[in-house]
């Protein structure tokens, strides 16, 4: 006679006594679009360059993304989707752009917590922002390499990178609203009276 429990297996094909695991509302939804975005940013915005500025869809899908589910999320996603694009794409720094893109989810998810910020125009100008602070944290990973920079070329590709970004923050912007849905913010380790 054995001591383990029979398996009875429920309608759902789960059994009887394991405990079920829920996965929580529209996740897969976000693992998508990260993993859209990253294919995205590696394999076609290469070849959507003007002078020599490429758009950041990486960070529009953050900063959209922390907008509709808080910091927590957008940290997240933006840590394992930097990271990502530096191994599908090896630009020589491991680790440097998922921080970058940590900080952006973060601090953009933080700034949106408030109500209306989650228009159009207020996301367009966070994007920018996010795009920003990547392009200053690459620009001073390329220093501390002392790798050389000409002023005007870098001036030209960021210029280029910030306004072409602001330009796909809406239509991406779009997309994530309706593949997310309503804004709720997901912060589980929050206590009653943090702000």
């Amino acid at each position: 006679m054995s001591t383990r429990p029979s398996m009875m297996m429920s309608a759902a094909g789960a059994s009887a006594g394991a405990p079920r695991v829920t996965v929580p509302p529209r996740v897969p939804a976000i693992i998508a679009i990260a993993c859209v975005a990253v294919l995205l940013q590696v394999s076609v915005m290469p070849f959507l360059t003007v002078a020599q500025g490429m758009p950041d869809l990486l960070v529009c899908a953050v900063v959209s993304i922390a907008v509709f589910r808080g910091a927590l999320v957008g940290a997240i996603v933006g840590a394992v989707a930097g990271l990502s694009v530096e191994l599908l794409a090896p630009v020589g720094t491991l680790g440097a752009l998922g921080l970058l893109y940590l900080v952006v989810g973060y601090a953009l998810g933080r700034l949106c917590e408030r109500e209306g910020v989650r228009e159009f125009l207020p996301v367009v100008l966070f994007c920018v922002i996010g795009e920003c602070v990547v392009q200053v944290g690459e620009l001073a990973m390329q220093v501390l390499l002392a790798r050389p920079l000409i002023a005007g070329d870098v001036a030209r590709e960021v210029l280029a990178a910030l306004i072409l970004t602001g330009f796909i923050a809406v239509p991406i912007h779009v997309i994530i609203r309706k593949v997310l849905r309503a804004p709720r913010v997901i912060e589980p380790y929050r206590m009653p009276g943090d702000g």
